[in-house]
């Protein structure tokens, strides 16, 4: 694969790459298709803060690329833009036991038609108890499994969901604060999960908190099959307020909620309470 040295070749071959059109970017970035025209042709350069948004909406399809990488020599813009599938790396990749990815695939390949789509995000929020945390939530298949991305502006986080049996089990990461979050999520309903209800469970209170709250997802609409589509329609969820009034929830969503407190293990010192 040839690198360009330029701003705009390098913009144009990392939006070929992450499978992201030129109007995609304009919607997720808050700009003109016109000025993403101008970015692409290389007339003008985006100020700073389009740059990062920019590379927020690659790194969507690319994981790990910064704004850094439109200045990085060719080998390391390299390894950002092509597909993971192409350059297994050591150390890279862990192995599940017990055939889990097999079944996972068997089954989604059965019935994951029923998760795939867009849905918005319901939890306590860890932060701020009293408000609920609404984020987007994307699930959509990948090499036969189903890929999973939720989050807000300014932070993402990506994984994988296995399906398997009458559970669906979410490992994601998220890379700016190198934190995890998991969800374990009840059973969808045929033909379409529509109302999926579960825990999801994480850090909180400077990262030194594990916390666990009750989780619904609420479909919003299907998936058009079209990555670049899809992946625009997903970023623009993002963009809405990520904590809201409990009063702004659906009352379903409120009455799986609750308005207990949250599950939560304090910080050890090390020292026996």
């Amino acid at each position: 694969m040839e690198i360009p040295e330029d701003f705009a070749g390098r913009l144009r071959l990392a939006l070929k790459q992450a499978n992201i059109s030129p109007a995609a970017l304009g919607a997720a970035v808050g700009v003109d298709k016109s000025v993403v025209s101008r970015w692409l042709a290389g007339r003008v350069r985006p100020t700073q803060h389009n740059l990062s948004r920019i590379a927020g909406v690659l790194a969507q399809g690319l994981p790990g690329f910064t704004v850094l990488a439109f200045e990085a020599p060719a080998a390391q813009f390299r390894a950002l833009v092509q597909p993971v599938a192409s350059q297994p790396e050591p150390g890279q990749s862990l192995t599940i036991p017990f055939g889990v990815l097999e079944s996972a695939r068997r089954e989604t390949g059965r019935r994951g038609v029923e998760y795939v789509g867009s849905y918005l995000m319901y939890y306590r929020s860890f932060s701020q108890p009293d408000r609920i945390a609404r984020m987007a939530m994307m699930l959509r298949p990948v090499d036969g499994l189903i890929e999973a991305r939720y989050g807000a502006e300014g932070f993402a986080f990506q994984g994988w969901a296995l399906l398997m049996l009458n559970r669906m089990y979410l490992v994601l990461a998220e890379e700016r604060f190198e934190a995890m979050a998991f969800l374990v999520l009840n059973a969808g309903q045929q033909p379409k999960a529509r109302f999926i209800t579960g825990i999801l469970s994480g850090p909180a209170e400077g990262m030194l908190v594990p916390t666990a709250s009750p989780v619904v997802l609420v479909r919003q609409r299907d998936l058009t099959g079209e990555a670049g589509e899809d992946l625009r329609a997903h970023l623009l969820d993002c963009r809405l307020p990520p904590l809201i009034d409990p009063s702004e929830a659906p009352a379903s969503v409120r009455r799986v909620l609750g308005a207990g407190p949250l599950m939560q293990v304090p910080f050890a010192t090390g020292e026996e309470p």
